[in-house]
């Protein structure tokens, strides 16, 4: 098989030099690199040529003791470097096998460097295979060199009279090859691991939160700027005692060699958790790309504007965002709009100035945006402000500055701003009552969280909400899930908490059954009066089906074809036979 290979290779490599215009008895190519025209080249190897050096070493008395010689070939064909046999050597330099000649096959004919640089494969060219006459007294064995990338970087060259003939040349030319390939992958390997240490020192010591590496016997490694703060200058090399607010997670390799990462995520004293991304629980495709875009989100300092209808966790996504971001260790404020009357909202923002009214505080009172400076607001209900706290508001976000209301001095703040509504701003911009300019400030990043009713993970959303109703975990019978799946959910994931807590309670640790599961609707909006539901026919059940997959992957095409599990052409036909359109 490997004759056949190889007379296959010499084959084809002939008719390429046909078809470059050479004849067995041309002279040899007499154009030889040296001085300062193969500096270059050797120069721009020196790494190659260096390893390379090692291997030659260890190969140098077998080659010498055979006759035969070793040779590394550049990507381009020219030799640069060379050891074995001297005899042999003076032979070679007759037909130019020598550094600074080059020995592709438009210059040298069928050789094994020519066909290894061509066929990118380790390759033996045998004394008459050779294309040129003069080269017929060689045996040749080449194997190509390959970077991380899968780039030709080289060939290994072993060559000698055909009469000193080894069947192990050409394993040995391949082992050499495999050998240099590994050398230079694993010093690539080496500099890209010290690269990635820089890259995450860089990193760390940028790091708002203070984080530590310990040994594992809790030595100080490493901390950046403001874990030193913290624990002093001088840490380093100290053992770590732990401090309040320090979490530690142990690390360890597949061979058990421990050591210790250490961080700490500074909170207010007996506050509250905040919510993180890992809250947010489901497998739907549409909530799965909005936390995505929510987590890219949090990496920047833009404005965001969380929409959808009330109990779609838009206030979960907001402290996520916040947790997930750099202004995490600094306060989370939170204010319903809705829910402070006209007269007091300018008051509950920005404060007020002691004596600024009857019956305020004495010493006044810091409003909201103060609370939350260096931190992150989250307006919740903003479509409810009030016009004159709007544009209040506008001027605070386009100066990033407040007034306590009764005072004349001004403070600058620097925040962070989300706001939420379950109303559809841009029509509430087009009656009036709301000011398109706030509401383009306020639209930096804008996310729509889909409804309850929208999403096709509600039956593993209900069971994630049970285990945190109660332990162990009831299970939910089919019919109940049947229930769960056939209702509109118009309050959402809130009311499906509460109605789970409700089921919990009656089912007393037994499975949850459909009788168990009370809802607000209990007759869906499609029924007749007289209960009895009539069924739709095909095209209304397709029409449905349809508008509710482009619904709930918001007329992405190919991910509403996977839900619907038909093809994108058969939807994008299906659309234009049923004339659906977005609006």
């Amino acid at each position: 098989m490997e004759n056949n290979f190889l007379s296959e290779a010499a084959a084809l490599s002939w008719k390429r030099c046909h078809e470059f215009g050479l004849k067995p008895t041309d002279p040899i190519d007499d154009d030889i690199l040296t001085g300062s025209h193969i500096q270059p080249i050797l120069r721009q190897n020196e790494q190659t040529i260096h390893y390379a050096e090692q291997i030659f070493e260890q190969m140098h008395a077998g080659i010498k003791q055979s006759g035969q010689m070793a040779l590394l070939i550049d990507p381009q064909g020219t030799i640069i470097h060379t050891v074995g046999d001297a005899d042999f050597s003076r032979r070679a330099v007759a037909v130019q096998l020598q550094v600074g000649a080059n020995w592709t096959e438009s210059r040298k004919g069928t050789n094994a460097i020519g066909v290894a640089l061509a066929e990118k494969k380790p390759v033996r060219v045998h004394a008459h295979e050779h294309y040129f006459s003069s080269n017929h007294f060689l045996t040749c064995a080449s194997a190509p060199i390959f970077n991380a990338i899968g780039e030709l970087i080289g060939v290994i060259n072993i060559s000698g009279k055909q009469e000193h003939y080894h069947a192990y040349t050409f394993s040995l030319a391949c082992m050499a090859a495999f050998s240099l390939q590994n050398k230079i992958l694993l010093e690539e390997s080496k500099k890209e691991h010290l690269v990635t240490l820089r890259e995450l020192d860089y990193t760390a010591q940028n790091h708002p939160l203070p984080l530590l590496s310990l040994s594992r016997d809790n030595q100080i490694l490493r901390a950046n700027q403001a874990a030193l703060r913290l624990v002093g200058s001088d840490a380093i090399g100290q053992t770590f005692t732990k401090l309040d607010g320090f979490s530690v997670e142990t690390i360890h390799n597949e061979h058990q060699k421990l050591w210790q990462s250490v961080s700490i995520r500074k909170q207010e004293a007996n506050g509250p958790r905040l919510y993180t991304f890992k809250d947010i629980v489901g497998a739907c495709p549409a909530i799965i790309q909005k936390k995505e875009l929510a987590q890219k989100a949090a990496a920047t300092d833009f404005p965001v504007l969380l929409l959808g209808e009330s109990g779609v966790g838009k206030e979960l996504f907001a402290q996520s965002i916040h947790t997930a971001s750099y202004r995490s260790a600094q306060p989370f404020i939170a204010l319903n709009c809705s829910a402070i009357p006209d007269s007091l909202i300018e008051s509950e923002l920005f404060g007020y100035a002691r004596g600024a009214f009857t019956g305020a505080n004495k010493d006044g009172n810091a409003g909201k945006f103060e609370a939350a400076h260096k931190g992150t607001i989250f307006l919740d209900e903003i479509g409810d402000m009030p016009l004159r706290a709007q544009a209040a508001l506008l001027r605070v976000l386009q100066e990033g500055m407040i007034t306590p209301v009764g005072s004349v001095k001004s403070k600058r703040i620097d925040i962070r701003v989300i706001a939420a509504t379950n109303k559809n701003l841009a029509a509430e911009v087009k009656d009036g009552r709301f000011r398109a300019d706030l509401y383009y400030r306020l639209k930096g990043i804008h996310l729509t969280l889909p409804a309850l009713r929208e999403r096709s993970d509600i039956l593993a959303l209900a069971a994630h909400l049970l285990q945190k109703h109660a332990s162990p975990c009831p299970s939910l019978t089919e019919a109940a899930q049947h229930k769960l799946l056939g209702y509109s959910w118009p309050g959402n994931i809130r009311e499906l908490s509460g109605i789970l807590m409700q089921a919990v309670f009656l089912a007393g640790g037994q499975a949850i059954d459909a009788e168990h599961l009370s809802f607000e609707e209990e007759t869906p909006a499609e029924l007749p009066a007289s209960g009895m539901a009539e069924p739709l026919t095909l095209r209304d059940a397709e029409v449905t089906a349809i508008k509710q997959a482009l619904k709930a992957s918001e007329w992405n095409l190919s991910k509403a074809a996977v839900r619907l599990k038909i093809g994108r052409t058969t939807l994008y036909r299906k659309i234009e036979e049923y004339g659906i359109t977005m609006f």
